[in-house]
């Protein structure tokens, strides 16, 4: 069960896996598995060289398709019109912007702004248009086309035949149309240019009437507005009394007014507490005239100086004179009255002075009194104005807002007004499209080359399927690859298959009567192999079967006795294809007795052993055909038999019935110490070689290696050229 597995794990049919003993892999092989691996391209090349016819056939197929497809194919042509779209418009009017932007002017967004307009170009309204514009409903192709659908299906129609190409890195997009006229192709390209121009042209201008119609409205409304706020303001301006004079003119009055007073006020107030202060002083100078001279009044007053000086000097002559005379002296007596009278002019003109000073003071007190109530009231104005204000600046407010919107509402349609008249637009046709000389579709070298391209793929895919699915087995990579079993040898093609005797020993024998054909060199090269298998226990007793018959199992017997007699051991081959024996006609010996004989005891080995024309190799034929075989070669006689023949020769070469057809290769290959799986090139099949491995192995046997025959190295199917150079090298060199 693990060697089952392990073949069927490793992919090798089941109960067959490779083998990994130092008797297999000999230096014959090597060299076979290293050129295979660097040639694998050479295998693909065989398999093309042989099934070449197939890949020639599925190529003219489709060649003749694609032949016949173009001639039903309508010539289709193309022209192209060149537009050139602006980032934005000509600015006639510098300043003045316009309602619709045919343009972004911003270079970040021109890819998608440009996109757009292609999408435009290739719109229905546009498609529309052009369908008016050119009256192809009118037109027979077209009619026949759209049927009764109407202008939506010739819209339809033009966009199937319409793209647009932008050029790489410009501004510059293609409008391209195909058409089964090249005339018409060239009409409908700049038709529809002249319709996206328009189209571009007339999506600005109703953008500018849409919005000059709700301006004139907001206009009007706003100006109905601005007169009834203005009306609201003089009606309030009116009643307040600030028609002369405006509110901030008559606030910056009371402002004004209110400084004077308050600065007059203050003024008088100081003067107020300085004639307060003077008035004392004047109070305390009636009664002692030597302190007057500070007061300002008094000095100011001429009388009243000129009597404090005569006061002073009298003063100074009394003293001098009481001095002189004594207190009691007339003098000094009369000069005391001078001065009492002098004081008392004096105190009247301080008196007079202070009576002045008196009328002054109240005069500054009544004014003062004056000042503080027109302060109060210039205070009541200026509280009285800010509560004006406060109804005043909403309605002055709300007349300017109106009256801004209003300019701008007029500004802006004035503005629109004269856009309005202008039709500047942002694309331009740069170069119109040209009636077509040549069609572009079907494309017919094109159609051919890409049918030959498919022709040849799909003949190559067709032939590596047909060798995909051809299961003989061919090359010995195939088959090692395959039954996991290496190949021993090749044996080429040897003579012909026509019946007869003499025909069938004639080529049965060639390799002994031709030493030096290239058989005869793959077949010691085969026998090279199978003696260094084992060279310490060598290989007595060999079964040569084959998965199923004609495929050259006994051929390759003969041969392989033939070649290890002329190595100088001597070699037995015995017949034990006790159904189809053969042996007899290839070596020209008498069929009468053999190992069936032999077996069942009337025999002796001295009596059924024959002799050939080939030096130590003798014949051990089947003899009369028994009704048993198989219940024959289980017998132990058998054995017997076959031990006494290992004993006598070197080597014993049993040539067996293949294995589809009975049971004896698995009983001879027990019995013996390895079995030969032969195989046709080209002709044996994988499954019959997997169950041929899988009986021999369920019995036990022990498989050498696999011989390839019938090889027809001029072939070139199988692609042997490689092998049979360095199959012969190798057989020249160990011969």
């Amino acid at each position: 069960m693990d060697r089952i597995a392990t073949g069927r794990f490793l992919g090798y049919p089941l109960g067959v896996e490779p083998r990994t003993d130092a008797h297999v892999l000999d230096a014959s092989t090597a060299p076979l598995e290293r050129e295979l691996t660097k040639d694998d391209l050479r295998a693909y090349w065989r398999v093309f060289r042989k099934r070449w016819p197939i890949v020639a056939v599925v190529t003219a197929v489709a060649l003749a398709v694609a032949a016949g497809w173009l001639h039903r194919q309508p010539k289709i042509y193309e022209a192209a019109c060149q537009i050139v779209i602006e980032p934005s418009s000509p600015q006639v009017l510098q300043g003045v912007k316009d309602v619709v932007e045919l343009g972004t002017g911003n270079y970040w967004m021109t890819k998608e702004f440009n996109e757009t307009q292609y999408r435009i170009i290739q719109s229905t309204p546009v498609a529309l248009r052009t369908a008016e514009r050119l009256a192809l409903a009118h037109d027979p192709d077209f009619r026949e086309l759209a049927g009764n659908q109407g202008q939506a299906a010739l819209a339809q129609i033009i966009r199937g035949r319409l793209r647009v190409e932008p050029l790489k890195e410009t501004r510059i997009g293609a409008i391209i149309v195909s058409d089964t006229k090249p005339e018409r192709a060239a009409l409908i390209a700049n038709t529809i240019a002249d319709t996206y121009l328009e189209y571009n042209l007339d999506y600005k201008l109703d953008g500018a009437r849409s919005a000059n119609s709700w301006l004139s409205e907001k206009t009007f409304e706003f100006k109905k507005k601005l007169r009834d706020s203005e009306l609201g303001l003089y009606e309030f301006r009116r009643e307040r009394n600030l028609l002369a004079v405006g509110l901030d003119d008559k606030q910056s009055m009371t402002a004004q007014n209110l400084q004077t007073i308050n600065a007059e006020l203050g003024k008088v107030h100081l003067k107020r507490i300085e004639m307060e202060a003077n008035r004392q002083l004047i109070q305390d100078a009636l009664n002692d005239i030597s302190d007057s001279e500070s007061i300002p009044e008094v000095r100011s007053d001429d009388s009243v100086v000129h009597l404090r000086a005569t006061f002073i000097q009298l003063t100074k002559e009394q003293a001098e004179l009481a001095g002189k005379y004594g207190p009691s002296h007339p003098k000094v007596t009369a000069m005391q009255k001078e001065l009492e009278s002098i004081t008392q002019a004096y105190r009247r003109e301080i008196a007079s002075v202070l009576s002045t000073l008196e009328n002054r003071f109240k005069f500054i007190l009544n004014q003062e009194k004056v000042l503080g109530r027109e302060l109060d009231k210039a205070n009541k104005d200026a509280v009285d104005l800010s509560k004006v204000e406060l109804e005043y600046r909403p309605l002055a407010r709300e007349s300017e807002e109106e009256l801004k919107v209003y300019n701008l509402l007029s500004a802006r349609e004035r503005e629109i007004d004269l856009t309005g008249l202008l039709r500047t637009n942002n694309a331009r046709i740069l170069e119109r499209a040209r009636v077509p000389h040549a069609p572009v579709r079907p494309r017919s070298l094109q159609t051919m080359m890409l049918a030959l391209l498919i022709g040849l793929v799909g003949g190559t895919c067709v032939t590596l399927l047909v060798e995909a699915l051809d299961n003989r087995l061919k090359s010995p990579a195939d088959i090692e690859a395959f039954l996991g079993i290496q190949v021993l040898g090749l044996i080429p093609l040897i003579g012909d298959n026509r019946e007869g005797a003499e025909r069938i020993r004639e080529r049965d024998l060639g390799i002994f009567h031709d030493p030096k054909s290239q058989a005869a060199e793959f077949c010691r090269s085969l026998r090279t192999n199978i003696l260094f298998m084992s060279p310490d226990h060598p290989l007595r007793t060999i079964v040569v079967t084959s998965p199923n018959p004609q495929e050259g199992k006994t051929a390759t017997s003969i041969n392989l006795a033939i070649t290890m007699a002329e190595a100088g051991g001597r070699v037995l081959i015995i017949d034990t294809d006790m159904r189809r024996p053969r042996l007899h006609h290839s070596f020209g010996v008498p069929n009468s007795a053999g190992i069936s004989t032999l077996v069942m005891g009337s025999s002796t080995l001295e009596d059924v052993i024959k002799k050939t024309d080939v030096p130590n190799l003798d014949v051990l034929p089947c003899g009369p055909l028994p009704i048993n075989p198989s219940e024959l070669l289980h017998a132990n006689r058998f054995a017997t038999v076959l031990r006494d023949c290992a004993q006598r020769y070197d080597r014993v070469i049993l040539d067996s019935p293949p294995t589809s057809a009975v049971t004896d290769p698995a009983i001879l290959g027990n019995l013996c110490d390895g079995v030969l799986l032969v195989v046709k090139s080209g002709r044996t099949k994988r499954e019959s070689a997997a169950m041929a491995c899988h009986q021999l192995l369920a019995a036990q046997a022990k498989i050498l290696g696999v011989i390839v025959n019938g090889i027809d190295f001029t072939n070139p199917e199988y692609g042997y050229h490689s092998y049979y150079r360095e199959y012969a090298r190798y057989g020249q060199v160990v011969s």
